[in-house]
Parts: C-alpha cells; structure tokens; sequence
C-alpha cells in the first residue's frame, strides 16, 4: 500500500459508518481524512484547503453529485487533485458521466476501505508522476 505522508483527502458520503471507516483507513495509511456529509460542506471545505484527492459518493441527498463534481472542478480549476467517485447501484451511463464531470475514476459500493486507499494513492500518484505507472508497466519481467 502506498504511504500518505499527511496528505490530505476529503471524503464526502452520506454515510456515516463509510465515513468512518473510510477515515480510520486513510490515517491508518498516514492521509489525513476530512470528512464531511454534504456537497454544500465539500464546496465550504474546499474554500481554504488544498486536498492531494477527494472521494465523493454520487448519491449525495442534498445535491446533485454529477452537479457538484462539475463545481468543483470549475470553482478550483488551479487545483489538480483526483477525484474517486463511489456509489451504490451505479451503471455505466453513471460512470461515463461522472468521468465526463470531472472524476478520474470511479468505484462502486460495496468496496473495501483498502480498496479504496488503495486507489487513492494510485490516483494521486499518477497525478503527482504522470509517468510513474508507465514504467511500473513496462519493466522487464523474469523469466523462469
């Protein structure tokens, strides 16, 4: 599992029990999780900090997740940080969308929180060293 170094992430889920598994996981993973319920919270946290990744459940009750991801992405666009999208009973024509709205990638629930910390980290990762993953891909293997 990758190291979070203090790094921030905002997760925002209705939830409160992924809320709070999520959070014990992240720092668990040395990331420093702020969490909140609402897209409303998510837009008023992001005003003063910076996150390295955001997970955001697209089935927010207060707003429209799809919505929201675009805000975000127009409000910050000086900020590069990947956003996870999650949420329950998405199909395809979700995912395309929230990739379309500003997501780099996406994860459905149920998933474990070491799934999700672990996307996380390849997500910021490949934000921070683009190239990083295309060379993990191309070393050469042993041969047996």
């Amino acid at each position: 599992m990758l190291e979070g170094r203090g790094q921030k992430i905002v997760v925002v889920d209705n939830d409160r029990t992924v809320l709070e598994l999520l959070q014990i996981r992240l720092e668990v993973a040395g990331y420093h999780a702020h969490i909140v319920r609402t897209g409303a919270q998510a837009l008023d946290l992001l005003k003063h900090l910076h996150p390295a990744a955001m997970i955001l459940d697209l089935r927010l009750a207060d707003t429209d997740s799809f919505d929201l991801l675009q805000t975000i992405r127009a409000r910050h666009p000086d900020q590069h940080f990947p956003i996870l999208a999650t949420g329950r009973g998405l199909v395809a024509d979700d995912l395309r969308r929230a990739l379309s709205a500003g997501a780099q990638n996406c994860l459905i629930k149920p998933y474990s929180g070491t799934d999700a910390v672990e996307r996380v980290g390849r997500l910021i990762q490949a934000c921070h060293f683009p190239g990083a993953h295309a060379i993990e891909l191309t070393k050469p293997r042993a041969v047996a």
